[in-house]
């Protein structure tokens, strides 16, 4: 069977926290798809620091050319793109006129004609990127509600129509965004996140204490995001805090409180290594505009490692079917982890670790490549 090309056009960079846009890049190139991730093309203008200047400087070295290779991916490419942000009008003129089809040139080279496109950000450069490319079939696989991200296009609505509109295929990684999707596209389907089962599988421990004396948070740390006060609360009530990923706007002082640990970004497949010696697992997301749609990608992650997990009130968190400990307050996380010697039993261990397997990332990439082919 010829396997055709695969573009993704991605929303983050390659080397930013694993998400689902490098795991599906890697999986099609594993599974013999000719793949090139595109590194994000942006979302909103950058904020003037000197993290960000840092970075426009590295895309300027990597762009264009013939990419890169990831170790041991033989049939992945990584390309970083030179674009400006899809927000003014003069950066739109300079995508549209200038660098998206120096773009189009090099994928071109890169993945050959008529590739399958994967899209993410729904922005008008990202649509003037698939129609240059020509595609064979387009999926849109929508993994946030744009329109509420800060300094988003004032049109991210309407290019996000198109997107629903242009695409063969809409997938949707909660219930809230596949209502979204199904208002304009009745045949979008879920693809929520998953895990690789047996990357985290390893951090299983049997049977469980109850005990908990370090609590964990990992990915990225963003104050539009985690809700810093439950953090706080849970070093305030004498528990250790490892803390391992980025960080977005965020007080470093917080970071150098005693009880709290940063360990930085580590690769997916360090991850392990570095959650070792965790007893549960917190998800402290604020509840609302920008995170009520998201389901995180981190959630099969913890449950595969068998370990209690206490997480905010999200609609994604609330459809696991009481897997996950709800709480709404600061206080509300400090009690479950102070009673989860009396809560824990070793069923319910069993049944957080038989979720994450029936939720692994070969059942989900599975069912993606059934529906792309079923249209080829």
């Amino acid at each position: 069977m010829h396997k055709p090309p695969v573009v993704i056009l991605s929303g983050v960079r390659w080397d930013f926290l694993w998400q689902r846009h490098q795991t599906l890049a890697t999986l099609f190139a594993g599974a013999g798809y000719p793949t090139v991730f595109v590194e994000t093309t942006g979302l909103a203008n950058p904020r003037p620091t000197r993290e960000t200047l840092r970075r426009v400087f590295a895309r300027l070295r990597r762009s264009g050319g013939a990419g890169e290779k990831p170790s041991a991916q033989r049939d992945l490419t990584v390309y970083a793109p030179l674009t400006a942000p899809p927000t003014w009008g003069v950066f739109r003129w300079s995508n549209a006129k200038l660098l998206v089809p120096r773009i189009l040139k090099d994928l071109e080279k890169l993945a050959g004609s008529h590739p399958v496109v994967v899209a993410y950000p729904p922005t008008r450069t990202t649509l003037g990127l698939i129609s240059g490319l020509d595609p064979r079939l387009v999926l849109y696989d929508c993994a946030d509600d744009y329109e509420h991200f800060p300094g988003a296009p004032e049109d991210i609505a309407e290019t996000e129509r198109e997107f629903f509109l242009r695409a063969d295929l809409v997938s949707c990684t909660s219930a809230c965004l596949l209502e979204k999707a199904r208002r304009i596209r009745p045949d979008a389907f879920s693809s929520g996140p998953a895990v690789d089962y047996e990357l985290f599988a390893s951090l299983q421990n049997s049977p469980p204490d109850g005990k908990v004396r370090t609590v964990c948070y990992f990915g990225h740390l963003s104050r539009e995001r985690i809700d810093f006060d439950a953090l706080r609360a849970i070093v305030g009530a004498g528990f250790e805090l490892r803390i391992v990923g980025g960080l977005g706007n965020v007080e470093e002082d917080f970071l150098k409180t005693p009880g709290v640990e940063y360990t930085g970004k580590v690769s997916h497949a360090g991850l392990p290594a570095i959650l070792a010696g965790v007893d549960a697992f917190v998800m402290p997301y604020e509840v609302n505009s920008l995170t009520r749609a998201i389901s995180p990608a981190k959630t099969y992650e913890c449950l595969a490692t068998g370990k209690p997990v206490v997480a905010g009130n999200l609609p994604a968190m609330r459809d696991l079917g009481g897997h996950v400990y709800l709480a709404e307050r600061p206080e509300d996380y400090v009690a479950v982890l102070r009673n989860l010697e009396g809560l824990e039993t070793a069923e319910k261990q069993h049944a957080r670790i038989a979720l994450a397997r029936k939720n692994s990332w070969d059942t989900r990439f599975a069912e993606l490549e059934q529906a792309l082919w079923r249209l080829m």
